[in-house]
């Protein structure tokens, strides 16, 4: 029988197992540009250096389509565009004076954000085209909520406010330790607090998903071994993954290989805490 593999992407995905045929006609047809890290037991990921064999096959030259090519050529763009208007002001990339009127900036932020709108890509978009438009459709939100902001009505012309919302516990913050090959991620989660499985609302915990609350940004595909401690449980979960997304306030960790037993102690924990 000859030996399979399994193949992980920068987005964390996994494919496999899947044997040295397989894998180099599927490398022929431009469907494996991506592979990060590579595997013979589904657990153990290596860099793909490690396995001359795969690495003879995945980096062959290959024919990439038009269409192929363009969706790369539009990846690198907006990378580079996100790179830089990061030491950018705003007026600058919106192209409008800073005296511009409130309706101004506002038609400046449509025309610029429509392009990025991950609902209007069409279904062939690649997963790195569509990470980097949701990244991009990300930051001028973020700069347009600034601006908006600046528009709000002095105290004294405004009605008396209204009372205060209850307080809201913020997101439990994780513990970082950086490594040479990876990141390790320590949480502690309250009875009655799943935002973590359930806060990215593309990718959660029914995606075998998590997300981490925290000031850093961490690049994507990057190595994590997480550890969660569930309160009032002995039991805790810990797994590895890859980080999928990196945005203002967290990062998204795709778990790899999760055992039935790890996915019913994330399913009852969600369940109980969202159950009224």
């Amino acid at each position: 029988m000859s030996e399979e593999y399994w193949l992980a992407d920068s987005e964390a995905r996994v494919l496999g197992p899947i044997g040295l045929e397989v894998i180099t006609t599927l490398h022929a047809r431009g469907k494996l540009l991506d592979v990060r890290a590579v595997s013979r037991d589904g657990r153990k990921f290596v860099p793909l250096r490690e396995m001359p064999e795969l690495q003879a096959v995945l980096l062959a030259p290959v024919t990439v389509n038009d269409g192929q090519r363009a969706q790369q050529e539009a990846t690198r763009q907006i990378r580079d565009w996100l790179a830089s208007i990061q030491s950018r002001a705003t007026q600058e990339i919106f192209k409008v004076p800073q005296s511009a009127s409130r309706d101004a900036w506002r038609a400046a932020f449509f025309s610029l954000v429509h392009r990025y709108v991950p609902s209007r890509l069409p279904p062939d978009t690649t997963p790195e085209l569509r990470l980097a438009c949701e990244d991009a459709f990300l930051a001028l939100s973020e700069r347009m909520v600034e601006i908006e902001r600046q528009f709000r009505a002095p105290a004294a012309n405004l009605a008396p406010p209204p009372p205060p919302l209850p307080a809201v516990e913020p997101p439990p913050t994780a513990r970082l330790n950086h490594r040479s090959n990876g990141v390790q991620v320590s949480l502690s989660l309250r009875r009655g607090d799943a935002r973590p499985f359930t806060q990215d609302l593309e990718h959660s915990w029914q995606t075998d998903c998590l997300f981490i609350a925290t000031a850093e940004r961490i690049v994507p595909g990057t190595p994590v071994e997480v550890a969660v401690g569930f309160e009032g449980h002995v039991t805790q979960l810990h797994a590895t993954g890859r980080v999928m997304a990196s945005r203002v306030g967290g990062f998204t960790v795709r778990l790899l290989n999760l055992g039935e037993d790890q996915r019913g102690l994330i399913r009852t924990w969600v369940a109980r805490a969202t159950t009224k």
